[in-house]
């Protein structure tokens, strides 16, 4: 229980004085954020190798997952060209295999292995990623003046008398920061419950097994609820992601 929310920070570059912006660097969060990369290309070198018409093991895994999430994208946004859904497949089946690597990381046996979720920056980052490219579909979808002007209100189109005209503009001073607050809810919302459940779940396995003398959660039953979290965690972040998506396309269909 001692070492839970603890942090190891670089606050300064090694071996000098030089600080390091931003309040410095969690070492263990960078470490193990590489190893969950190396673990990625590693299950995936094994997938492809040797691929064929017949696949092993490891290639009909990995072709079941793509096709899931890709059937998925297609009945989501079905209203979207073929090629137009195809391309949102590597960021929504990629964040989904990071966050459940990343959040299985501890089944790995080694010291000092924690799982990157359990760090706020972390999750933050792939809010950004999950926010930000749906802006950028927007951007795509309406234009980035027309993305604006949908921001300032229902109202900002108003016609007929001068007083209706000017009070539709003016409303778009209420209506834009209202857009951009919900835009940030949006990266709030999916980083911290991301956040909050990754560090929720690892605080309530190590109460109840403290309090139980690691009796009720011994390792086979803990493996389990740690593979079952990490994949149930990762696929909310990446349905979220396919849904702001979504919803940033819809310009394309009206």
């Amino acid at each position: 229980m001692e070492e839970l929310g603890q942090v190891h920070v670089w606050h300064y570059l090694p071996g000098t004085n030089i600080p390091i912006p931003l309040g410095g660097v969690n070492v263990y969060t960078v470490m193990n954020t590489l190893v969950v990369m190396a673990v990625l290309w590693a299950l995936f070198g094994l997938a492809v190798r040797r691929m064929s018409m017949m696949p092993h093991r490891g290639q009909a895994l990995l072709e079941m997952i793509l096709e899931g999430f890709q059937g998925m994208i297609d009945r989501t946004m079905e209203f979207a060209p073929e090629h137009r859904r195809r391309q949102y497949l590597p960021l929504i089946a990629g964040l989904f295999m990071y966050i459940c690597v990343s959040n299985a990381l501890l089944l790995i046996p080694l010291p000092h292995i924690e799982k990157p979720t359990e760090d706020l920056n972390n999750t933050l980052a792939l809010g950004l990623t999950s926010v930000g490219y749906a802006l950028f579909c927007a951007f795509r979808a309406k234009g980035v003046k027309g993305y604006f002007v949908e921001a300032m209100g229902p109202l900002f189109h108003s016609h007929g008398s001068a007083v209706a005209v000017v009070s539709g503009r003016l409303s778009g001073l209420f209506f834009l920061p209202m857009h951009f607050s919900e835009e940030m809810s949006k990266l709030i919302s999916i980083s911290c419950r991301l956040f909050g459940n990754i560090m929720g779940g690892a605080i309530v396995i190590t109460i109840v097994s403290t309090m139980s003398y690691y009796i009720v959660f011994p390792q086979i039953l803990y493996a389990f609820f740690l593979v079952f979290e990490a994949a149930l965690q990762a696929f909310v972040f990446s349905m979220l992601t396919l849904i702001y998506i979504t919803r940033a396309e819809q310009a394309h269909s009206e």
